[in-house]
């Protein structure tokens, strides 16, 4: 299953979604880019999207996460 979620007040992100099956994390920049992150726990998808701040949120995990090659 995908969730979709739209930032609405982020000058960093535009939209994150999240397969639950694969257990991987789609991220969309507001600059277009988007980059697959693989082996995501559904929780930080979770805290993401209920974060204050998505784009400090992100920037503080981002170490953590593995892109999935393309």
């Amino acid at each position: 299953m995908i969730m979709n979620f739209q930032f609405i007040n982020s000058s960093m992100l535009s939209s994150v979604s999240y397969d639950t099956d694969e257990k991987e994390m789609t991220v969309t920049f507001n600059n277009g880019r988007s980059y697959i992150y693989e082996d995501v726990d559904k929780n930080i998808y979770e805290s993401l999207i209920a974060a204050k701040s998505a784009g400090a949120y992100f920037n503080s995990i981002k170490k953590e996460l593995k892109v999935k090659p393309q």
